[in-house]
Order: C-alpha cells, then structure tokens, then sequence
C-alpha cells in the first residue's frame, strides 16, 4: 500500500482527503515508520468511510509540553465499543465478512500500534458507529 493507492482509493469513492499538517512541523522519528503508520490509518479510514464521506490527517500541538499529536480522524461507520480493546490484535477484524470483501490481512492496525511503541508510545482510539472515527499518537516534537 502506498499513499497513492489510498488516494486512488479515496478519488474512486468520492472521499475528500484534507491534510492539515504544517509544511513546518517538525518530529523525533523514523520518517518511513511514520509513514507507514499513517497509510495503513488512511487505508482503513478510506475502506470504512462511506462513498462522499471525509478524512482527515493532522497535527496538534499538546498542551504544555514540547509534543505534537498526529491524528487520522473520519466519517466512516465506526467501531463498536466492544471491539475497541481487540482491533489492535494481530488478525483481528471487527465485521469479518464485510471485511473480507474490502480486503487486508487484519494486520494494519496492529502494525500501526507496533510502529508507535517503537517510538515509546501508544495509539488512542476513539469512534462512535455511524459517525466515524479518530486514531491518534503522540511524537516528540523537534527545535
């Protein structure tokens, strides 16, 4: 999966993809795990959001302190609460038939959550069904 193929995705569903992270900012990381993370979160917020629905990817500077979060916010059907502890399982799929016919292997969200504690942090989640959802970490930020 790369970020164009997610934008094709986006495009063939209507999505309108906004990005609101400053040319400026500036992260302690490792660029490519990063990346990865935010596309696998792209991916599944394109596969869950409805056809003309939005996506969002951003920054937020956290309050007093030297940190910024980065946040994958959608409009997509959501995740019922009781599946919230599980879904960052390995092969864990919330609607396994409606997930087998948008494809993956159940790995993404796992490999997000992976890429943040390499990075001594933690995804956070939250979503409500049928009004989307927003998966969030934190990053030390530089200068």
């Amino acid at each position: 999966m790369s970020v164009g193929s997610v934008g094709q995705a986006a495009a063939q569903k209507q999505i309108a993809i906004h990005c609101d992270i400053p040319p400026s900012v500036q992260v302690l990381c490792d660029p490519k795990l990063i990346e990865q993370a935010l596309i696998n979160l792209l991916d599944n917020a394109v596969k869950y959001t409805p056809a003309g629905g939005k996506v969002r990817v951003g920054t937020r500077p956290v309050e007093d302190t030297d940190r910024l979060m980065i946040y994958v916010e959608d409009t997509g059907i959501g995740i019922p609460s009781e599946d919230l502890g599980r879904i960052f399982e390995r092969f864990y799929r919330v609607d396994k038939g409606r997930s087998r016919d948008l494809g993956g292997t159940g790995l993404g969200l796992s490999i997000v959550r992976h890429i943040a504690e390499v990075h001594g942090e933690q995804v956070s989640v939250q979503s409500k069904l049928g009004a989307g959802t927003v998966f969030s970490f934190e990053l030390q930020s530089r200068g």
